[in-house]
């Protein structure tokens, strides 16, 4: 008989190392789906987002420097300059005006952020039509016409064979793209238009304008979906057909007629030099004159910020008034725009809540001549990827073999230098690690195995409750697993109530079933009865074969003790229905004949000692006293008195929300004076006027057995009629019999539940 003990040993250790390494796994999951976000969801919205609340706290600890000396300055029509020049918009002899003093000052390029897609409503043609018709207004109109004045445009003239750039406006909807464009792209590697930002249409300049500038870009912004300018796009893409229109944006094309150039060159992947990590066409760079731009996979540019400057602003009433000095024009891009409260658009950056549109391309022109560049190549997100895993790893390994503070330390530490590392390669590098999806990963990490390793300990701790509990209660497993101390032998006195309930006919019933059988029926017998008891906050204190004996009060105050008892006897008689159903469908299928199941029920109070008794190598959690063993006698009484709950006038006294039925004075073994018993009948609340007129009427039987009424059938015939007095039938016939043979009624009974 011992050689399966090996194996069985062996297959519990097998158990306990699956058990051990499924909850490694759990512990690594969070790892797992850190590099499933980090790889799979890498560009989504809510990892973007992550993301670029990291590196826009880094752009504002370390905004870009800005130096006077950088060749960039907004020509501003500011708020103070409309009042000085006049409502917007302007006559255009008055931008000409702006443009030749800006051209004679020696600007390297003159950018207009706006678009002159409609005549001037000021031009002398205009002005003309609003007056009324005459011979004068037609002389005039001759006169001029034959002057070449009438439809002369001043900004044709000004923009004629001078570096300036104009704006014109990309839009969604289709729309003629066939004007040719001031800049032919180079491409080197893949398609670009695959990867650069789609647009369907466009709005022009004026034709003549558009062919007088030396350069057209689009006005046009990319903001995130937060509505944050991050990245500005320095080529666009255009039109319906297959082979799209390449478009520069404004700040591109200043920068191209600023170096001279006509031909500004796209690296795309897979060009010389140049791997496609991501499998799919991404732009590498732009190379504008001696400017190479790093760009995003879109061909966008990741400025970064040097944020709002007084330096870099001109107002315009200064410049016509001949107030800025040459230095600050001479050799520079002059970018033309607006903070007016009722002109500008305002953007929001990492920097700045809002600033004029005309200060973002400023901030990209110095982006690129300054050499700064924000970059996330493709190989950042292995990179993040294998940090990811490391440090989970590292994180799972500290978790599980350090104490929960110092493995909480670790993992903040390791956190910290994540972090820090990121801030060094953006300080430094210009590179954007991302610290999020690393960091969330490992946190999870950390929780996954500390979660883990506290499951280990709680089923270890199980184990051990589990082996205690066949010995002891669980409440009283609880209170010594919260102070050990009590782990010794001795009690106090306490009142309690206390239940003792027994299967009658068990050892018929036994004698028809095998071991596994008894078993079977136990199990089903004790599992609803013991879950009545525990319902009511009870102390299962043993089992004794199909008996059953609980207490309440201790170890837990329980101040309505006696009504939790009866309520829950009266739960395990409402159960025995059920129970005996399954029993008798079990016999059924076996082939045998079925013993209907019957419980007796005894409830006693009063003041036990309660404690650990037993030795110091052997002891148990129950009560001692005389009331015990009162419960058990009124136990047996259920047998001899026909009722299948008898309580004593103690519990009769201190269950205030039940009904009882009196039964009468009996002899109780080992007491010198008849015992007053009580048949518990029910909740007060759930007992109307049947219940009275039944009390009535089983006060009348009472009265006649002690008289020895002659009309006592008749007594008992009319109380057994009512509905709540049927089930005292056996009683009255028992309690009769025995006084008409002549004999006294003595409940022996057992010291402890079980036998019958």
């Amino acid at each position: 008989m011992a050689k399966p003990q090996p194996a069985r040993a062996t297959e519990a250790t097998g158990r306990k190392t699956a058990r051990r390494g499924l909850l490694w796994l759990v512990g690594l999951t969070p790892v797992i789906i850190g590099l499933i976000v980090g790889v799979l969801l890498n560009g989504t919205r809510p990892v973007e987002r992550l993301r670029n609340i990291v590196f826009d706290e880094f752009q504002q600890l370390a905004p870009r420097p800005w130096s006077p000396d950088l060749p960039v300055r907004i020509v501003d029509i500011d708020d103070a300059s409309l009042t000085r020049l006049g409502q917007w918009p302007w006559p255009r002899q008055r931008l000409a005006e702006l443009t030749n003093k800006l051209i004679e000052q020696g600007a390297a390029v003159v950018a207009y952020d706006s678009l002159f897609a409609e005549p001037d409503r000021l031009a002398t043609r205009e002005v003309l039509s609003l007056l009324p018709a005459s011979p004068e207004r037609d002389a005039l109109q001759k006169t001029l016409a034959d002057s070449g004045t009438l439809d002369a445009d001043p900004l044709e003239k000004a923009f004629r064979d001078q570096p300036v750039v104009i704006g014109m406006a990309l839009t969604n909807r289709p729309s003629d793209v066939s004007a040719p464009m001031k800049t032919q792209f180079v491409r080197l590697g893949d398609d670009p238009t695959a990867a650069l930002p789609f647009f369907r249409g466009m709005i022009l300049p004026l034709p003549h304008l558009r062919e007088a500038a030396a350069g057209m870009g689009a006005i046009n912004y990319i903001p995130d979906v937060d509505l944050i300018l991050r990245c500005v796009p320095l080529v666009f893409a255009i039109g319906d057909g297959p082979e799209k229109t390449l478009v520069p944006s404004l700040a591109g094309e200043a920068l191209r007629v600023a170096f001279r150039t006509d031909t500004p060159v796209i690296k795309a992947s897979n060009a010389s030099g140049e791997t496609n990590f991501g499998g799919r066409t991404s732009i590498v760079a732009v190379k504008i004159g001696d400017a190479e731009i790093p760009t995003e996979r879109d061909g966008g540019v990741r400025i970064r910020f040097a944020g709002s400057q007084p330096g870099r602003v001109l107002p315009v009433w200064k410049i016509l008034e001949g107030g800025v000095d040459r230095d600050e024009i001479e050799g520079r891009i002059m970018l033309v725009g607006s903070s007016a409260a009722g002109l500008s658009d305002l953007r929001s950056t990492p920097i700045d809540s809002a600033v004029p549109g005309v200060e973002v391309h400023a901030e990209l022109i110095e982006h690129a001549l300054t050499g700064s560049r924000l970059a996330r190549p493709d190989w950042m997100l292995g990179a993040e990827a294998i940090a990811l895993l490391i440090g989970g790893l590292a994180v799972a390994f500290l978790a599980r073999r350090l104490p929960p503070t110092l493995a909480a330390l670790a993992a903040f530490l390791l956190l910290c230098v994540c972090v820090l590392g990121s801030w060094y390669l953006f300080r430094y590098e210009d590179l954007l690690f991302d610290p999020v999806i690393p960091g969330a990963s490992w946190i999870a990490t950390y929780l996954g195995v500390t979660f883990v390793v506290y499951r280990q300990s709680e089923q270890e701790k199980r184990f051990v409750r589990g082996a205690f509990q066949r010995y002891l209660s669980p409440s009283v497993i609880e209170q010594l697993a919260a102070d050990p101390s009590r782990l010794k032998l001795g009690g106090d006195t306490r009142e309690v109530s206390i239940l003792f309930s027994d299967a009658r006919d068990f050892t018929a019933r036994a004698e028809t079933l095998d071991a596994e059988g008894v078993v079977r029926f136990l199990n089903a017998l004790h599992t609803p009865l013991t879950g009545a008891v525990l319902a009511e906050r009870g102390t299962i204190d043993k089992y004794i074969g199909d008996g059953l004996m609980a207490f309440w009060n201790a170890p837990l105050i329980v101040t309505d003790h006696a009504d939790r008892a009866c309520a829950a006897a009266l739960a395990m008689q409402a159960a025995i229905p059920d129970i005996d159903a399954v029993l008798q469908a079990q016999a059924e299928a076996e082939g045998r004949s079925h013993v209907p199941l019957a419980v007796g029920i005894g409830l006693n109070a009063g003041p036990v000692f309660v404690g650990n008794m037993g030795s110091d190598q052997r002891f148990d959690y129950s009560i001692v006293g005389d009331p015990v063993n009162v419960a058990a006698r009124l136990e047996t009484a259920t047998k001899e008195l026909g009722v299948s709950i008898v309580a004593s006038a103690a519990i009769r006294a201190a269950a205030s929300a039940h009904r009882f039925v009196e039964l009468g004075a009996f002899a109780l073994k080992g007491k010198s004076e008849p015992q007053p018993l009580y048949a518990l009948h029910g909740r007060q609340d759930q007992l109307g006027a049947d219940f009275q007129r039944f009390a009535t009427l089983h006060a009348a039987v009472l009265q006649g057995l002690a008289s020895g009424a002659p009309d006592l059938p008749e007594r008992i015939a009319a109380a057994v009629a009512t509905p709540d007095g049927a089930r005292y039938l056996t009683f009255y016939k028992k309690i009769s019999g025995k006084i008409g043979d002549g004999r006294a009624i003595e409940i022996e009974g057992e010291k402890s539940p079980g036998g019958s």
